[in-house]
């Protein structure tokens, strides 16, 4: 833990006493330092610590992780069950009937009512909320660079002219990820791989996603930059 952890209050409401309970699942098991430091953990160290706050709601990978460590069991995962779910898809892994299995479903489902109840509330308070003014920003060029790695990944298919049979009803979603005005999510590079496993044989598809992730991850990261050196050069 940090040298000064915010210790969640389970009295300040249902979002600090989610935090507070699953900070009490993980007491006696593996610490957060030893998950982040994995080879498949995709949230990040800062990202795993901060779940556990209480301060906002954490996105559903960064809590998946946690639990699949202190609410699951990796060492009885089936490595063969295949899922398209690529934030709980270890919980299908997981042994009918077992504890484990039992127990990491009803945190699955605990986050899943959180989530919901918390988007509710952001939306009611910020009805009246004026967002900041847009800024107009060009691509940056690690948005370039993840937008040639999606491209690559499509023409080792052979039907990068014939989109619409890779992708059917998804095309034009894919079409936005390569003109640059969307970035892709963890659920979408994990989509857009599994559609294009089935026509490149050779394909590791988990070494795919993960640098498809990486690269979303960076380009995110310098939109946020670009945008602020807009921000503070409008001022």
């Amino acid at each position: 833990m940090p040298a000064r952890p915010r210790i969640p209050d389970p009295r300040k409401g249902a979002l600090e006493k989610f935090a507070f309970d699953l900070r009490q699942l993980g007491v006696g098991k593996v610490g957060v330092s030893w998950i982040a430091a994995q080879e498949d953990t995709e949230a990040s160290r800062p990202a795993l610590y901060a779940a556990l706050s209480g301060t906002r709601l954490p996105n559903g990978i960064t809590v998946s992780t946690l639990l699949r460590w202190w609410a699951g069991n990796p060492d009885e995962e089936d490595p063969d069950v295949r899922s398209r779910d690529p934030i709980w898809g270890w919980i299908p892994r997981l042994p009918a009937g077992c504890d484990a299995h039992a127990q990491a479903s009803e945190w699955k489902q605990r986050y899943l009512r959180l989530s919901r109840v918390e988007t509710k509330r952001r939306t009611t308070k910020n009805r009246s909320w004026k967002p900041t003014p847009p800024v107009q920003i060009d691509t940056p060029r690690e948005q370039h660079l993840l937008i040639a790695q999606i491209k690559d990944l499509i023409e080792r298919t052979g039907l990068s002219q014939d989109m619409w049979l890779l992708f059917g009803p998804e095309t034009l979603r894919i079409e936005r990820y390569l003109s640059g005005q969307v970035i892709p999510n963890y659920y979408w590079t994990y989509r857009m791989v599994m559609y294009c496993a089935e026509f490149i044989p050779d394909l590791h598809s988990n070494d795919e996603e993960h640098r498809l992730n990486v690269a979303a991850e960076i380009a995110r990261r310098a939109r946020v930059r670009e945008r602020r050196i807009a921000r503070n050069a409008s001022r």
